[in-house]
């Protein structure tokens, strides 16, 4: 793989998308109260600033492009839903019943997300982006994404 510099949009999309992956199993596996908190503050953090960087540098771009707007509309709607049962998933303790049934609804959404975006946004994208836009793109979401997560740190 070519430097984290150099790297496309692609290849760091789909590099978050393996860590939130990760981060899903290991939730999964817990069956610890407090382990389980720190994985959804965790999780939260990385999927907050992954999908606003994405929404600021990734959807944005392409919005005009008519081959990709409806893709973009319903990625942006389950970014909004994703953030909105993060929260709820925070707020419910880690002991609830209804915690491991919250993160499965959870897990099955970013997974569909992660599957249209990969698949068909992907391949429309690269009709649009070439090469060197993409890398570029690469670029301002790595620095986007590292502003996002200072905000949300100096938020918490």
């Amino acid at each position: 793989m070519v430097g984290a510099m150099q790297a496309s949009i692609y290849e760091l999309l789909k590099a978050d998308h393996k860590t939130v992956k990760s981060l899903f199993e290991a939730m999964e596996a817990s069956e610890d109260a407090a382990t389980r908190t720190d994985l959804v503050a965790k999780l939260k953090h990385e999927l907050l600033a992954h999908s606003e960087a994405e929404d600021i540098v990734f959807y944005q771009p392409l919005k005009p492009a008519e081959k990709v707007r409806d893709l973009i509309l319903e990625a942006e709607e389950e970014h909004r839903v994703v953030s909105r049962l993060l929260g709820e998933l925070e707020r419910l303790s880690a002991e609830n019943e209804r915690w491991k049934a919250r993160l499965t609804v959870l897990k099955e959404l970013v997974e569909h997300h992660v599957e249209e975006e990969e698949g068909e946004m992907f391949t429309k994208a690269k009709a649009i982006l070439d090469r060197e836009q993409a890398q570029e793109l690469g670029a301002t979401f790595l620095a986007e994404k590292q502003r996002i997560k200072a905000a949300l740190r100096s938020a918490a």
